[in-house]
């Protein structure tokens, strides 16, 4: 399990009576396991990721092929599909730009080797929303999503960050749980800050 420090003020608030209530009887699969509404084609990635390329038979951006690149050491690759899983690849100076492939590489692979040792985000949050110092300068939205299935494909498969999106968790699960809240007692926000919240969003 991966090693979180709980923000108290959130914590209070997510446990008390008053928030709203999350009904299911099982998880939902997670979006994007059919593979159906994927459209991920390797040649318009190609220019984005570490050369040589070694992509599935039947590439698709679903969450176990992203892992599975992850998990093969292929930063880039995985990268490449979350940003397609995410709905990402509109805007991709925000996860590019000016940097170098070789160096998002280097740095998702030292993200992976501190999450392994530290069994925690916190190190891999700064080094990709981080600025200067070969950060890479991501929002927390982009953040997110990699190191969710980055950790997965480590096995840290009970407690991951979640995949937070700007549709759902900000425009409707943060303003229904802030809006819940009395004035004095509501937490700071879910935004590029830091980690502290997200295993609280996604419920674990």
């Amino acid at each position: 399990m991966l090693r979180w420090q709980i923000d108290e003020q959130t914590a209070r608030a997510a446990a008390a009576d008053r928030w709203f209530p999350i009904k299911g009887s099982s998880p939902q699969p997670q979006f994007g396991e059919d593979g159906k509404n994927c459209g991920f084609n390797p040649r318009s990635w190609n220019g984005r990721v570490v050369q040589p390329a070694s992509w599935p038979l039947d590439p698709k951006c679903t969450p176990a092929q992203i892992m599975n690149q992850f998990r093969e050491g292929r930063y880039t690759q995985g990268l490449a599909m979350v940003a397609c899983w995410g709905g990402m690849g509109r805007r991709p100076k925000a996860v590019w730009g000016p940097r170098k492939i070789k160096d998002i590489e280097e740095t998702l692979r030292a993200c992976a080797t501190s999450i392994r040792e530290t069994q925690s985000v916190e190190c891999s949050w700064t080094m990709l929303t981080g600025l200067g110092d070969g950060r890479l300068g991501w929002t927390a939205i982009m953040t997110s999503k990699t190191l969710h299935f980055l950790c997965r494909s480590l096995c840290f498969e009970q407690n991951p960050p979640a995949a937070i999106d700007g549709a759902v968790i900000r425009r409707v699960v943060w303003r229904l749980f802030w809006n819940s809240i009395p004035p004095g007692d509501r937490p700071k926000g879910w935004g590029d800050g830091g980690t502290t919240r997200l295993r609280l969003i996604a419920g674990t």
